[in-house]
């Protein structure tokens, strides 16, 4: 709570700025920047003194030793649900969602889901016209994702320099996917290391859009959506309407290395050359993309000849794969009108998602090939009961706890998937909106594939031209659900609804 609450005031210095500017261009503030002001400053007074409440009244005398797996998950589960709740304060109180919602719970789901969509990744907005946004409300968003692309808790070890088992279970319950190597014993270097490689890369490509034509703010906006995989950006348009192909080519960069397993970029930075261009998930990872690549572009080649000449089809296709299966969900072309082959091939990218440790949502690569090696295990077994063959990966034999991991993800994700679809469906009352907003099927699953997987446009209705707006409060809240569910990687969120989770014994 006290780390959002200081980031809050990073944003701050735009409002600032814009307070400044139209001083200057009209001798006089306009009310709606004062607005923006006093609720960044509101916001961050109460994250403040709800957390200086919490250390007061439950925070002394903590001794992160006595922390194990159990208050970990408890801790990360509930953290980032409050952390959705108090970042949506700047969207209630600045009022840049009154002219879309007339009623004070519409307005706060919309918000809700907005702050959690940042801090997940996810990048489904609820704002038809970003450009019209303050930018302190889009510097805000777009750092939501930044924040949460890392992890919020990671930050918490890094910053505050937590040690001992209950920071190592506290960041292992936050990293996306299952490790290929175990965190240190040294769990704040770890914490420290990931977001030094993160802030580094950042950095890097600030300067790289800056230097291609993008002010200051834009780069910063964009570059905390790439490398977080999120997706916000400061036009409706996303990066399409620049139309400028060395953004994209940049953008594509640096969103194959934020969805690329950031131990690979600390083996790149020893210079241990093998362990990168070794690594199969790395291979399978870059394998996937190109063969996407190339089945999108012959698709529309096909379907779409005189629309999509070879060049075009092959820059809109790579950028596309590139941002699906990142799940960063930038777009510059409207996917939702190709041929339905690539439409639904790009929801499949959406399901892989990046690599295990890296920002990418997903189920991750290194799970996509565990889990055909499982199937093809199960399948030999029919026809050869007494041959056992343990799983392997690279030649290494892997526990079966990682068999049995791998098998109840996937099944758990394509659960939650379908039943999930089932109760938008149903939350989505069309008694309540108009019948233009009406849910059809293929809404309804993409736009669960695309909260679940962190991914934010879907098809149809929620396409990358379109948004969230038009779904019910109770529909938003779902959505919020399972974007968080998605980040956590399903168990440390379901951990929470067990009734025996919260048993003392």
């Amino acid at each position: 709570m006290l780390l959002v609450g200081v980031c809050m005031s990073s944003s701050l210095i735009w409002a600032i700025l814009d307070l400044q500017q139209s001083v200057e261009v009209e001798q006089t503030s306009q009310p709606e920047t004062h607005r923006v002001i006093y609720a960044f400053v509101l916001s961050l007074i109460i994250c403040l003194v709800v957390g200086l409440i919490c250390i007061c009244k439950w925070g002394r005398g903590v001794d992160m030793e006595q922390m194990y797996r159990k208050e970990a998950i408890a801790v990360v589960g509930l953290g980032w649900l409050l952390c959705g709740v108090l970042g949506a304060l700047p969207y209630v109180l600045s009022g840049v969602l009154e002219p879309h919602y007339n009623n004070w719970f519409g307005s706060c789901c919309a918000a809700v889901f907005e702050s959690i969509s940042g801090f997940t990744t996810t990048g489904a907005s609820i704002f038809p016209q970003p450009e019209i946004l303050p930018r302190a409300i889009l510097f805000w968003r777009s750092l939501t994702h930044w924040l949460g692309g890392m992890g919020i808790v990671v930050l918490f070890v890094a910053v505050l320099g937590q040690t001992g088992s209950g920071a190592k279970c506290l960041v292992s319950s936050e990293l996306p996917g299952p490790l290929d190597e175990p965190l240190r014993p040294r769990i704040r270097q770890t914490a420290v290391l990931l977001w030094k490689i993160y802030l580094g890369i950042s950095l890097a490509e600030v300067i790289c859009l800056k230097l291609q034509g993008m002010d200051i703010f834009a780069s910063l906006c964009h570059t905390f959506g790439t490398m977080a995989t999120g997706g916000f950006s400061t036009l409706n348009g996303s990066i399409g309407q620049y139309g400028k192909v060395y953004i994209e080519i940049t953008i594509i960069v640096f969103m194959l290395m934020a969805g690329t397993n950031f131990n690979l970029h600390a083996a790149f930075l020893q210079k241990r050359w093998r362990a990168v261009i070794g690594n199969r998930e790395f291979q399978i990872y870059l394998l996937l993309l190109a063969l996407a690549v190339g089945m999108l572009t012959t698709d529309l080649l096909l379907n779409r000849p005189q629309e999509y000449p070879l060049g075009k089809a092959l820059r809109v296709s790579g950028f596309q794969a590139v941002s699906l299966m990142t799940t960063t969900g930038y777009g510059t072309d409207d996917f939702n009108a190709w041929p339905s082959f690539s439409r639904w091939l790009l929801v499949m990218l959406m399901f892989i998602g990046g690599s295990a440790g890296s920002t990418g949502g997903g189920i991750k690569v290194i799970r996509i090939i565990l889990f055909i090696k499982v199937v093809l295990l199960e399948v030999e077994h029919m026809f050869r009961p007494n041959v056992v063959r343990p799983l392997k990966v690279k030649g290494q034999v892997l526990d079966d706890d990682v068999r049995r991991n791998v098998s109840s993800y996937v099944g758990l994700v394509l659960l939650i998937f379908f039943v999930s679809t089932i109760l938008l469906m149903v939350l989505h009352n069309e008694a309540h909106v108009e019948t233009t907003r009406h849910l059809d099927l293929e809404t309804a699953l993409s736009a669960v594939a695309a909260t679940l997987n962190n991914i934010g446009p879907g098809l149809n209705m929620v396409g990358p031209t379109q948004n969230y707006a038009f779904f019910t409060a109770p529909a938003k809240l779902l959505l919020s659900l399972l974007m968080i569910i998605g980040r956590l990687e399903v168990m440390v969120i379901l951990c929470l609804f067990v009734p025996g989770f919260w048993r003392r014994q």
